[in-house]
């Protein structure tokens, strides 16, 4: 069993929550005033080129991968803002976050 404050990638990745993190800003869009004064809107961003959890042929990977969502300096974004709720949105970005790591470091089998 793992601790909490760790997130598996698959059966040989694992990721500290403290290698992610967390920034919160005003969310666009209908809401009435609860938009005006909640920062729900979550951005989640990870060091790929920095991560020490990570193996150099694992970060290739995922540099190709994800190029997409990987800026210049090595660093994955990404965001959630489709719930008024702070909490839920973090949730959401997480599980993203999982998701795309795990499909990005599956390697196919051959045939």
């Amino acid at each position: 069993m793992l601790p909490d404050n760790v997130l598996k990638i698959n059966p040989t990745v694992t990721i500290p929550l403290a290698e992610l993190h967390f920034q919160f800003s005003r969310s666009g869009g209908p809401g009435g005033q609860h938009v005006n004064r909640t920062e729900s809107q979550v951005e989640l961003t990870f060091d790929v080129l920095g991560s020490p959890s990570l193996q150099e042929t694992q970060r290739a990977r995922i540099l190709s991968k994800l190029k997409s969502y990987i800026d210049t300096r090595g660093i994955l974004h990404l965001a959630s803002q489709t719930t008024r709720s702070q909490y839920r949105n973090r949730e959401e970005v997480v599980e993203r976050f999982q998701l795309l790591l795990e499909r990005a470091l599956h390697v196919p089998k051959r045939r």
